[in-house]
């Protein structure tokens, strides 16, 4: 049962649906939609998945497409039922659901500028770190390890401290001494 100050019928369901999707104004995966609108109590997940069918069998949201489709968006029909329908949301849970859907969008793109993947290879593990800046990789770079326990650490201080790993590499390659031949 939805938290107090939550929906419980089945159309606010679907109009939240509708504006969740509305404010994001980009595709939006399952798991994001899902985790949005359970935290805090908003929408029963029985109630949840019943309008998502509804609002995909009304043509009002749609899934992203054939190669992702545990995504959505909103439709043209769907943003038309939404501009109606947005005023019947109580105020409460249409703050709640922004706040939540920034937090998410905003850990979202966190996740995407910063990722450490562990590769099992012959030798061992390869850890690849890379960090990206609105689509342009900084920095990438690959560690191999001896063992699992290692990769999980190398890639777990790398998620810590990004910035760190990256003005590191970036004082070793500038650093002009560096380059000297010695004689």
């Amino acid at each position: 049962m939805p938290e107090l100050g939550g929906l419980k019928e089945i159309p606010d369901v679907k109009a939240l649906i509708l504006f969740l999707l509305k404010e994001a104004g980009c595709v939006v995966s399952e798991v994001l939609l899902t985790d949005v609108l359970m935290q805090d109590g908003l929408v029963e997940y029985f109630d949840y998945s019943q309008a998502v069918e509804q609002l995909l069998i009304a043509g009002m949201m749609d899934i992203a497409s054939l190669e992702d489709t545990g995504s959505y968006k909103i439709t043209k029909q769907g943003l038309e039922v939404e501009a109606e329908y947005e005023g019947r949301l109580p105020y409460n849970v249409k703050s709640k659901t922004l706040a939540a859907l920034k937090a998410s969008l905003k850990q979202k793109q966190e996740d995407e500028e910063i990722s450490a993947k562990i590769q099992e290879s012959e030798s061992g593990f390869l850890v690849d770190c890379t960090i990206r800046e609105q689509g342009e990789v900084m920095l990438s770079y690959q560690v191999l390890v001896p063992d699992r326990k290692d990769a999980y650490y190398v890639a777990d201080r790398f998620r810590r401290n990004p910035t760190g790993y990256y003005q590191k590499i970036m004082e070793i390659v500038l650093d002009e001494d560096l380059f000297r031949v010695s004689n």
